[in-house]
């Protein structure tokens, strides 16, 4: 009796280290060396800017956001400064009617280093929050007063946010991304220079 319990304690032994190595495993991190940048893998460190220009037609803007940026060589760690673009446009469609639309982008972007030393890229997640975005739509009365007659809220639409920037491309004359918008476009345009450390 006393054989067959050492036996089952000591199955239960070899189940519960089985199960904890399969745990840890399971646990440990993923390997993202192909996406992370290795300690010391970039020969400088990179500052500059990040900015974007967006314009719309009806009603018309033309307005720009600037960002800096800064890239550690030693931790591959990226820094992208945040900002707001505001923006706003009226566009009068006849003597007696009129469209009117404004609001704002919060930009809170993280940036991350691709580890591909021969032609590195830089992942950008613009993290674009829109804030009170309202087109308005007036007319006049018979006494000649504008009143609103349509409101619409454009606030829970998000503009295309992940964008890929060439390191190198950035450095020699900016690396440029440019994206249709509804009315418009937007221009993405990432300048770095070599840091003099």
């Amino acid at each position: 009796m006393k054989n067959l319990s050492n036996v089952r304690l000591s199955y239960v032994i070899v189940i519960l280290l089985i199960l904890s190595g399969l745990v840890f495993s399971g646990c440990q991190k993923k390997d993202d060396s192909n996406d992370m940048v290795p300690d010391n893998w970039l020969d400088n460190s990179y500052y500059g800017t990040l900015s974007v220009h967006y314009t719309n037609l009806y009603p018309a803007w033309d307005v720009t956001a600037t960002m800096d940026v800064d890239i550690d060589k030693t931790t591959g760690l990226v820094t992208i400064s945040s900002t707001t673009l505001s923006y706003s446009g009226v566009t009068l469609v006849s003597a007696d009617s009129k469209i009117e639309r404004r609001g704002s982008w919060s930009i809170n972007p993280t940036g991350v280093l691709t580890n591909n030393p021969d032609n590195p890229d830089l992942n950008v997640d613009a993290g674009i929050i829109l804030q009170n975005d309202v087109q308005k739509i007036y007319a006049k009365d018979s006494k000649g007063n504008w009143q609103m007659v349509n409101s619409t809220d454009f606030s829970g639409e998000t503009p295309a946010s992940d964008l890929s920037f060439n390191l190198n491309d950035a450095v020699i004359q900016g690396s440029v991304i440019s994206v249709t918008a509804e009315g418009g476009s937007i221009t993405w345009t990432l300048r770095l220079s070599v840091a003099l450390d």
